[in-house]
């Protein structure tokens, strides 16, 4: 999704170029309004954000396919995601928006890591959170000689401390 928003940022960017004052005016202050949630909008921005799609077609495609696209999180098997993804690129690629094509390259060359979230549920969010923990016990202990003891602390760091009183034990 974070490479969809640079899509949709891209896109928009050109757009602005191509349209008129009047459509400029429109177009100023949407950025964050196409690529927020539909249901996160208050009503204000619903409607900005619902003028600026009927004004302009290539905008409101984008729209509607990071939809779809948000959609795919919630297929329940790799193939079902897969053939969904599929359809989705497919899409993509019938429009005449070089930035769309481009991810829905980037996409097919990926779709076994992202299809296989269908059958694990699991984000690299959870391996960038260890990460960051260990640069952090890196940075505190201000370069450990002995590994075997930095591999403790890094162990030490991914159990939950049952003892402390900020955990309530159930």
């Amino acid at each position: 999704m974070k490479n969809y928003s640079k899509a949709i940022h891209n896109q928009r960017r050109l757009e602005f170029r191509k349209a008129d004052p009047s459509g400029k005016e429109l177009m100023k202050g949407t950025h964050y309004l196409l690529l927020k949630n539909a249901d996160k909008l208050s009503e204000k921005q619903s409607d900005k954000l619902q003028r600026l799609l009927e004004s302009n077609s290539n905008l409101n495609a984008l729209y509607v396919l990071k939809e779809q696209l948000q959609l795919l999180w919630s297929a329940a098997s790799f193939e079902a995601m897969a053939e969904q993804l599929e359809r989705w690129c497919l899409i993509a690629d019938q429009s005449q928006m070089l930035y769309l094509k481009k991810f829905a390259k980037s996409l097919r060359k990926h779709c076994v890591g992202i299809c296989n979230y269908a059958k694990h549920k699991l984000t690299s969010a959870r391996i960038e959170a260890g990460n960051v923990s260990i640069g952090m016990i890196r940075k505190r202990a201000r370069g450990i000689k002995d590994t075997e003891y930095f591999k403790l602390k890094i162990r030490q760091s991914s159990i939950p401390d049952n003892q402390s009183m900020l955990y309530l034990k159930s």
